[in-house]
């Protein structure tokens, strides 16, 4: 554990320093030509100067895309996924302490989808966002305030970006939750993750297998009566762009139903897998280069597909 903390430590050091002297897309576009060639290296030597959890992604990502294609990908999914890895310590090394103007001209990037984001604020009554644990949720703020609009941020402790916490007992998350419904409804826009492992979740089909998907984003939108649009941001190998997709608003169910967010988390898992499979690479997004994520979401037993192909 130490050493893979010395290790860590490390690289964010030459990432830095590295950003001192050379621009975002300069780094980004060594990233992409160096490191495929040095995990197809070190793949060569069988892996032992790979860290286990980067070695290990194709086992971790099986459940969703089959242990066969996995298998076939393997070595493409190490090298993607170490690409991806260091472009997201790039953004934010390079996110961190700067303006969202100045980054946003450090970071090209494009959005699709920009209709559904405007018309969402273009009606005045605060804006929930839901994305999940996959690419780089840190562009759709960038994007968001480019907008002129306040974003709050959430998660399950305070850690870098995070504006509110829902952590911890059941008072601090009921004053959480308050303060969320105010700030939407003081026109702010929310953005939340939903695939995290709390005590109230909705298992949803997700390409191959399923994941648990919690309904507080669903929540806090009916009863703000604000929109609900899914998000996610990527960078594909080569572009010259980072992109963040926005989709049409999500349909929010009946409260008086036995399962009332079932539909919407349905819709969500459809909207984010279909850009899961072009990007599998970006899975478990907040996964650290070395060593393990006490908090990202996990496959387990029970999420599993049935199917003899889909094993990890």
């Amino acid at each position: 554990m130490r050493e893979r903390s010395r290790w860590e430590r490390a690289v964010r050091r030459i990432v830095t320093d590295t950003l001192r002297l050379v621009p975002p897309d300069s780094a980004l576009g060594a990233i992409e030509r160096l490191a495929p060639l040095y995990a197809r290296l070190a793949l060569r030597t069988g892996g032992v100067l790979l860290p286990c959890n980067l070695r290990d992604f194709p086992d971790k990502v099986a459940p969703y895309f089959g242990v066969d294609r996995c298998r076939e990908r393997r070595a493409r999914l190490v090298e993607t996924r170490l690409v991806f890895l260091l472009t997201r310590l790039v953004l934010s090394q390079a996110v961190q302490g700067r303006p969202s103007a100045e980054s946003r001209r450090l970071l090209p990037i494009a959005v699709d989808g920009a209709d559904h984001l405007d018309a969402a604020l273009a009606e005045r009554r605060g804006l929930v966002l839901v994305s999940a644990h996959f690419g780089l949720p840190a562009l759709i703020r960038l994007v968001v305030e480019g907008r002129d609009a306040h974003v709050v941020s959430v998660g399950g402790s305070f850690t870098r970006g995070v504006d509110v916490a829902t952590g911890g007992d059941v008072w601090t998350r009921a004053r959480a939750l308050q303060r969320l419904r105010a700030e939407v409804e003081g026109g702010s826009v929310c953005l939340l993750l939903a695939d995290v492992w709390g005590r109230h979740h909705i298992k949803t089909p997700f390409l191959q297998g399923r994941i648990r998907v919690t309904p507080g984003a669903f929540a806090l939108a009916q009863a703000t009566r604000s929109p609900l649009l899914p998000v996610f941001a990527v960078r594909a190998l080569g572009a010259r762009h980072f992109r963040v997709a926005f989709g049409p608003p999500l349909p929010l169910g009946d409260r008086a139903r036995p399962a009332p967010f079932a539909d919407t988390a349905l819709s969500f898992a459809r909207c984010y897998e279909a850009i899961a499979r072009d990007y599998p690479d970006h899975l478990f997004a907040y996964d650290p280069i070395f060593g393990a994520s006490p908090g990202a979401p996990r496959a387990n037993a029970g999420d599993r597909p049935r199917s003899r192909s889909a094993r990890p």
